[in-house]
C-alpha cells in the first residue's frame, strides 16, 4: 500500500470513529460541525453513530434527498431523535401532518395547504411589518442591540399567534410563555420541568377550547376536522400544536438570526442590499441554504433496503443532516461562501424535501423578508459590536445566541 493510500485509510478510520461518537444535540459540536460533516460526505456519506441507541447520519445532498423524498422506505416518525425529544411522554403519538406518512398525511397536508397558499399568506404582511415596527422603534435611536434577543426571538411566536387566532392582547403572554419554554435548556432541572408544565397545560387549553366550535384558523380546522374518517384525539393535536409552534418559532427565528448575522459582518453586502431591497429574497434564500435552520431530522427504515452500500433493517433510525446536504460540493458551487447572486437561488435543500418539504415556507419567507426590509430602513448601517464573541448552536435547528450590533446615531 502506498503512503498516500495508507493516509487515506488512516483518515477514513479516523472519520469513522468520530462519527460512531457523534452526538447532534451536543453543544459541543456546533462550532466545527460544517467541517466534521464535510468529512462524512467525502468519506462515509451514511455514517453509523452510536449515541441515542444507534442511528445513521446521511450526509449528502443526494441521499438525503433520496431519504426525504421516499417514504415507502422511509417513515417521517423517528423516535428519540428530533424536536418530539422535548416532549418524552408523546414517544408512542404520532402527530398529524410532522409525523405522518402518505396517505395520511397527504390529507391532513391538503387540509392545511389553504392556510398557507400565496393568497392566504399574503394577508399577513400588513401584521408582520407592524409588529417588526413596533420592535424595532426602542432600538432604533439606542445605538446597540443584540438582534437575537431583541428582534429575531420576538416576532416568530406572534405570528404564529395571529395564526392561531389568539385574541391579540393574549399573544405577548403566549410569545414569552413560548420563549421560556424552548430556552429551558439553561434553567434547573426542576424549574424546567415546571415551565414545561404549565406551556403544555397551555396548549391543551388551547386545544380543547377549540373543540366543536367553528373559525376560520388553523387550528381550529385541525381540531374540528376529521381525517382518514375520524377527529384527531387530545394527545395527536397537543403534539401538532406544540410542533407547529416550533416550527414557525424556532426555525424563522434562526434565520432572522443568522441573516442578521451575515450582514452585521460583511460591510460591503449590507450596503449592497440596502441600496436594492429586491435582493433581500435572494439575500434569504441563500441565508436558508448557507445555515438551514432545521440541521437534522429524523427518519425511521420501514422495510429492509441499503444506502450507499450500508445495509438497513426495518427500525434503524436516520438523521438527515439537511445543513450538510445544502453545502454538498457536488451539488453547490463554492458552497462555503454566502453568495447572494447564487445561480438559481431558490433550488436548495434547505426548506426539506418530498412530501414533508416546509408547508410553511411562504409564510416563513413573507416574515423573513419583512424583517430584514424593515431592519434596513430603521437601522443605520450596523456592525458586530468590538470583541462580539459570537456563539453557534447545533442539533435539530441551527442557530446563533447571540448577535450583538452597534451602529451610528
Amino acid at each position: 500500500m502506498s503512503a498516500n493510500s495508507k493516509e487515506s485509510a488512516s483518515k477514513h478510520c479516523r472519520v469513522i470513529q468520530r462519527a460512531k461518537d457523534f452526538d447532534h444535540l451536543d453543544s459541543a459540536v456546533a462550532e466545527g460541525i460544517h467541517g466534521f460533516l464535510r468529512q462524512l460526505r467525502s468519506s462515509c456519506p451514511v455514517a453509523r453513530s452510536e449515541k441515542y441507541g444507534g442511528f445513521y447520519v446521511v450526509s449528502t445532498h443526494d441521499r438525503i434527498m433520496e431519504v426525504g423524498s421516499d417514504h415507502a422506505r422511509f417513515s417521517a416518525a423517528c423516535e428519540g431523535l428530533g424536536a418530539v425529544m422535548l416532549m418524552p411522554e408523546f414517544a408512542e403519538t404520532k402527530a398529524p401532518l410532522f409525523e405522518l406518512d402518505p396517505p395520511k398525511q397527504t390529507e391532513w397536508r391538503r387540509l392545511l395547504q389553504p392556510f398557507f397558499s400565496s393568497t392566504a399568506v399574503a394577508r399577513h404582511e400588513p401584521y408582520v411589518r407592524a409588529v417588526t415596527q413596533r420592535f424595532l422603534e426602542p432600538l432604533r435611536a439606542r445605538g446597540h442591540a443584540d438582534f437575537v434577543a431583541e428582534l429575531a426571538v420576538l416576532i416568530p411566536p406572534i405570528i404564529v399567534g395571529e395564526l392561531f387566532a389568539l385574541p391579540e392582547e393574549e399573544r405577548p403572554a403566549f410569545s414569552l410563555l413560548v420563549r421560556s419554554f424552548f430556552a429551558a435548556g439553561s434553567l434547573p432541572e426542576k424549574e424546567a420541568r415546571e415551565l414545561a408544565a404549565r406551556y403544555g397545560a397551555y396548549l391543551r387549553q388551547l386545544v380543547a377550547g377549540r373543540r366543536g366550535h367553528q373559525g376560520s384558523d388553523l387550528l381550529t380546522a385541525v381540531v374540528n376536522t376529521p381525517v382518514s374518517g375520524r377527529l384527531a384525539n387530545d394527545a395527536e393535536l397537543l403534539k401538532f400544536a406544540f410542533l407547529m409552534v416550533a416550527a414557525g418559532h424556532l426555525t424563522t427565528t434562526d434565520t432572522i438570526a443568522n441573516t442578521l448575522l451575515v450582514l452585521a459582518e460583511d460591510g460591503e453586502l449590507q450596503q449592497r442590499v440596502r441600496e436594492n431591497l429586491d435582493l433581500v429574497p435572494a439575500l434569504v434564500e441563500e441565508s436558508v441554504r448557507y445555515e438551514s435552520a432545521v440541521a437534522a431530522t429524523g427518519r425511521t427504515v420501514r422495510v429492509p433496503t441499503t444506502l450507499e452500500g450500508v445495509k438497513l433493517d426495518v427500525g434503524d433510525r436516520l438523521l438527515l443532516t439537511w445543513g450538510s446536504g445544502a453545502r454538498d460540493e457536488t451539488r453547490y458551487e463554492d458552497p462555503d461562501r454566502f453568495l447572494v447572486d447564487r445561480a438559481q437561488p431558490s433550488r436548495h435543500i434547505g426548506w426539506g424535501a418530498g412530501v414533508h418539504r416546509c408547508l410553511g415556507m411562504r409564510l416563513a419567507r413573507l416574515e423573513l423578508r419583512v424583517v430584514i426590509e424593515e431592519i434596513l430602513r430603521a437601522v443605520p448601517p450596523f456592525r458586530l459590536a468590538t470583541n462580539a464573541r459570537i456563539e453557534r448552536t447545533y442539533g435539530v435547528i441551527r442557530g446563533v445566541r447571540a448577535v450583538p450590533a452597534v451602529w451610528e446615531l
